[in-house]
C-alpha cells in the first residue's frame, strides 16, 4: 500500500498580509463551522473511494492556528479511517498572535510534532510595511511558548526583499536565528504575485524593493552564515539541521503522491494532479451534492512527469541522481539534455558526479537553465 502525504487547507486569517495571494480570507468567522463540517465530509468521500497509508500531514492556510483548537481536533479525528499509524511528520502552520498554551498542548496531544511559524521578519518597521499583525517581541514570546510546551521540531519562515528592509535588518534576522536555533528555516525571497496588495502597489510604482544583484549577494551570505550554525541548505529556500529536513515537502519535490483537502488544495495521485475550488459557495454546493470539490484535474504524461521531476529535484541541493533518473524514465539525463547543459559551459553552473546538481552560483540562476528544459 503506497504511503501518501496529506495537505489540509484552512482559509481563515485574522489579517491578510500585503504580499499574500493565497486562498485566505479575513472577517469570515461565521463560515468556519460550516467549512469544517464540509472539510470532514470531503475527507469521508475520499475514505470511501481510497484505501491508503498516510505518513505525513500538513495543515496550512490561511492561519490554521487562528481557528478554535476544537476544529483541529475534529479534523484529525476524521483522518482515523486512513491508516496513519506510521506517521513520520505532522505539521501545523501557526502565526504569532494566534497561539496559546492550551492550543499547543492540544496540538501535541493530537500527535502534531512540528510547528511552522510565520515570522517573516524580526524588524517591527518591516512587519508593519508588509501588513503583519504582530511584532518581533510577540514572535519571540510565542517561540518561547512553543518550546516550553515541548515542541522540539520548530520551523519558521523569514522573507527577503521586503519594503523597509535593508542589510542591517537582514543581519538582525540572522542574529535572531542564531540565538533561537530552530531546527528548520524557510527563507524566501518576495515574489510579487498578482492578486496581492503589493501587486497593485508595484503597478503604481509604490513598492520600493532591494536591487536584484544586492538581493543575490545578501542571500548568498545568508546561505553561508546559516551553514556555519548547522542550518544547511537542502532546497533553494529551505535550511535544516541534520535530520530535520521537511519530510512532507520532499514529497512535492520528489514527485510522490499526496492528497489535498479543503479549498484550493492541490493533490497528486496516480499521475493525476487536481486542484480544489477556492470559492466558498462552490465548495459548499459540491460537498452538499456528495461530489469532490475539484475545479481542475489533468493527467500528467510521462514526458511531463520527467520535466516536473527535473524541476523539483534541481530545487534540492542533492540534485538528480543520474542512475535513479535512468531507472525512472529510461533516459540518460546527460545525453538527452546535452545541448542545454553545454550552453552553460565554463560558468561554474553545475556539479556533476553520480548526481547532476546546481552549484551555489547555479542555484541563484537556476531559472535560466530550467526554462531551456521546459
Amino acid at each position: 500500500m503506497k504511503k501518501l502525504g496529506c495537505y489540509i487547507h484552512i482559509p481563515f486569517c485574522q489579517k491578510k498580509c500585503f504580499y499574500c495571494d493565497f486562498c485566505a480570507y479575513m472577517n469570515l468567522e461565521h463560515r468556519i463551522d460550516n467549512y469544517i463540517n464540509n472539510l470532514i465530509k470531503e475527507i469521508e468521500i475520499y475514505q470511501q473511494k481510497l484505501c491508503c497509508k498516510i505518513d505525513s500531514i500538513y495543515i496550512g492556510g490561511g492561519t490554521p492556528s487562528y481557528i478554535d483548537e476544537k476544529y483541529i481536533k475534529e479534523i484529525v479525528k476524521s483522518l482515523d479511517k486512513f491508516d496513519i499509524s506510521k506517521l513520520k511528520e505532522f505539521t501545523i502552520e501557526c502565526n504569532p498572535n494566534s497561539i496559546s498554551r492550551d492550543k499547543l498542548l492540544l496540538y501535541k496531544d493530537l500527535g502534531i510534532n512540528r510547528i511552522s511559524l510565520g515570522v517573516q521578519s524580526f524588524d517591527d518597521e518591516v512587519l508593519r510595511a508588509i501588513g503583519r499583525n504582530h511584532t518581533a517581541d510577540i514572535a519571540l514570546s510565542d517561540i518561547d511558548l512553543i518550546r516550553s510546551v515541548g515542541f522540539d521540531n520548530l520551523s519558521f519562515d523569514l522573507m527577503l526583499n521586503l519594503p523597509k528592509q535593508d542589510y542591517k535588518s537582514v543581519k538582525n534576522d540572522f542574529e535572531m536565528v542564531r540565538k533561537i536555533s530552530p531546527e528548520h528555516i524557510s527563507w524566501y525571497s518576495l515574489i510579487v504575485e498578482e492578486g496581492s496588495r503589493f501587486y497593485a502597489m508595484d503597478k503604481k510604482g509604490k513598492l520600493d524593493l532591494i536591487e536584484d544583484d544586492t538581493e543575490v549577494e545578501i542571500f548568498g551570505e545568508i546561505v553561508d552564515q546559516l551553514s556555519k550554525i548547522g542550518l544547511n541548505r537542502y532546497e533553494i529556500s529551505n535550511f535544516a539541521k541534520k535530520g530535520y529536513e521537511s519530510y512532507h515537502n520532499k514529497k512535492y519535490w520528489e514527485g510522490d503522491g499526496y492528497l489535498a483537502f479543503g479549498m484550493s488544495g492541490s493533490g497528486y495521485i496516480s499521475n493525476v494532479r487536481y486542484t480544489n475550488t477556492r470559492n466558498f459557495i462552490h465548495y459548499d454546493q459540491m460537498i452538499g451534492q456528495g461530489k469532490l470539490p475539484i475545479e481542475d484535474k489533468y493527467f500528467i504524461s510521462s514526458e511531463d512527469r520527467e520535466k516536473e521531476y527535473i524541476i523539483f529535484k534541481l530545487r534540492e541541493t542533492e540534485g538528480i541522481n543520474l542512475k535513479e533518473f535512468k531507472n525512472k524514465f529510461g533516459n540518460d539525463f546527460l545525453k538527452k539534455y546535452k545541448n542545454e547543459i553545454e550552453k552553460f559551459d565554463g560558468q561554474d553552473f553545475f556539479i556533476i558526479d553520480q548526481n547532476f546538481k546546481f552549484s551555489q552560483n547555479g542555484m541563484n540562476l537556476s531559472n535560466e537553465f530550467l526554462r531551456l528544459i521546459i
